[in-house]
């Protein structure tokens, strides 16, 4: 239907601009292509004024809306100030218990905190005591352990052919004897000569001295150990002399002494600081009972100032629910006011917009026509136009706008207000030619012997309009480079005939590749910028 009446437009259009054309004797061409645009025009007034008048309704309805929901909430925000009164009167009384009751417990608290910070000072001081002993105890024991670490390092040190030296003595040298025999001892053998052979015959015997369980020997084995210590002789320089096998092994000896004879000195001074840190760690028991307690006391006293702290909050926000209430009542009390006559505003205009989308299609169609067909057209020609697109929309039943006319169709008053403050002449002839050039598909051509027009558009571009003539010999760089950057072009002074130059802008001929849009004027790809003008 749409389809059919949208040809009969066209002929309809073309038989008007022939008459119009034979009585003014000029000369235009309604070309294949002006149907084309006829068919764009019309589908894209339809899908911007539909948008634009949803959203316009949107917008009035909701105002509605809030107004109703304002008259609505005035009641109920009546009945919430008579309820938030009490509730503030009670959560006033609970706060006061409460703070009573924290001055209360926090003197307690304050009290046991005092007594567990002074036991913490004195176990500190205690603890401090105790691991200064034990340091000093540590210290003199470790003293001793870089020489016997350096005599097992020299017996590491010895191998088979050290041990095979001692092993081919028959009657050894006596130094060597007594050495051996000390290391009879320490290993719990009987001392002779005889035994230190079996043990030098032992293939393990050095990993046996260097394994040697020192913290467990018996007394016993260090008092008889004594008569060869003490002998002037038994040093490392003299025996060296003799053997270097029995040389390490003196070293060995004497420094298991010396710990020994160390360990003995320490053995009560360690009982005595295993004594003393555990009467530290039971007092250490009783310090943390202590603080478990007080951690739970100032856990209350916390969960007391938590709910303290939660009632103010809660009277708080009853104050500004209660604040907020009356400054939402005394608005919504002004607004529903304020706002009556408004309201009868706005239902009309939602009723009008409902009546505009119902005849949208029919305004649509008939703009459309304008837009193309009519620019050449004197207004009363243009006024047959728009009555025979209005008989063959009512013919077909395809809904128009009551009292249809091509302004309010495509304009609202604020925006032919600016127009005309940009310096639009106020006839509807004016108006009329604005909507054409704001919403024709292809660039306008304006005859404007008085320069109205001229002044119009220089006020409405401002700054970003250039203006050129055909006369001037780089007016194409100059356009080539408004389209690159979007800028606004005048071109005046043209001639009946038109550079070839100029059609692909004038017709739009706009092509995408790569996803950007260029035009292509003579042998030169311009990319095309689609805020150019």
């Amino acid at each position: 239907m749409v389809a059919q009446v949208c040809v009969e437009i066209h002929k309809s259009a073309s038989t008007t601009m022939e008459k119009y054309l034979k009585e003014t004797k000029r000369h235009y061409y309604i070309t294949p292509n002006s149907y084309l645009q006829f068919i764009d025009t019309f589908l894209s007034i339809l899908q911007s004024t539909k948008k634009k008048s949803l959203f316009n309704r949107a917008c009035f309805y909701n105002g509605l809306t809030k107004l109703l929901e304002a008259t609505s909430l005035v009641a109920e925000m009546q009945e919430e100030l008579l309820t938030l009164g009490p509730q503030i009167e009670q959560k006033s009384k609970e706060i006061e218990e409460l703070v009573e009751k924290l001055h209360r417990d926090s003197l307690v608290v304050e009290q046991v905190r005092t007594l567990v910070k002074q036991d913490e000072e004195i176990m500190a001081e205690e603890t401090k005591v105790v691991e200064e002993y034990a340091r000093q105890a540590t210290e003199e024991l470790n003293a001793v352990l870089p020489a016997l670490e350096k005599a097992l390092a020299a017996l590491d040190a010895l191998d088979k052919a050290h041990i095979a030296e001692l092993r081919v003595y028959t009657h050894p040298p006596p130094l060597v004897l007594t050495v051996m025999n000390a290391v009879c001892i320490l290993l719990q053998k009987k001392p002779s000569w005889a035994t230190t052979k079996l043990l030098l015959a032992d293939a393990g015997f050095l990993k046996k001295l260097v394994t040697l369980d020192k913290d467990n020997l018996p007394e016993k084995v260090f008092l008889q150990l004594k008569r060869y210590v003490r002998s002037p002789d038994f040093s490392p320089s003299k025996v060296g002399l003799v053997s270097i096998a029995c040389c390490s092994m003196c070293h060995w000896i004497l420094a298991l002494d010396h710990y020994h004879e160390v360990q003995k000195l320490m053995k009560p001074k360690q009982i005595r600081v295993t004594e003393a840190q555990e009467v530290l760690r039971l007092a250490h028991q009783k310090l943390d009972e202590k603080q478990r307690s007080l951690a739970l006391i100032e856990e209350h006293e916390q969960n007391l100032e938590a709910s303290y702290q939660e009632s103010i909050a809660q009277k708080e926000m009853l104050a500004t629910r209660k604040q907020l209430a009356t400054q939402r009542l005394h608005r919504a009390s002004i607004l529903s006011t304020a706002l009556a006559d408004e309201m009868e505003r706005w239902k009309e205009s939602v009723n009008n917009l409902d009546e505009r989308l119902q005849g949208i299609m029919g305004d649509a169609l008939v703009s459309a026509a304008c837009i193309i067909y009519s620019g050449v057209l004197s207004a009363e020609y243009r006024q047959q136009l728009i009555n025979e697109c209005l008989r063959l929309c009512n013919e077909n039943i395809i809904p128009v706008s009551p009292n249809y006319s091509l302004i309010t169709a495509m304009t609202e008053k604020n925006e032919v207000s600016k127009w005309q403050n940009e310096g639009l002449p106020l006839d509807q002839y004016s108006i009329e030619n604005a909507i054409l050039v704001k919403n024709g598909q292809r660039w306008p051509l304006l005859i404007d012997p008085q320069k109205q027009a001229y002044k119009w558009i220089c006020q409405m571009e401002g700054d970003r309009l250039r203006q050129i003539h055909t006369s001037d010999s780089n007016y194409l760089r100059t356009l080539e480079n408004a389209m690159r950057i979007g800028d606004s072009i005048l071109l005046q002074d043209l001639a009946e005939t038109l550079d070839s130059n100029l059609k692909p802008i004038l017709r739009k001929e706009i092509y995408s590749r790569g996803g950007r849009d260029f035009i292509r004027i003579g042998d030169a790809e311009i990319e095309y910028n689609h805020n150019f003008r």
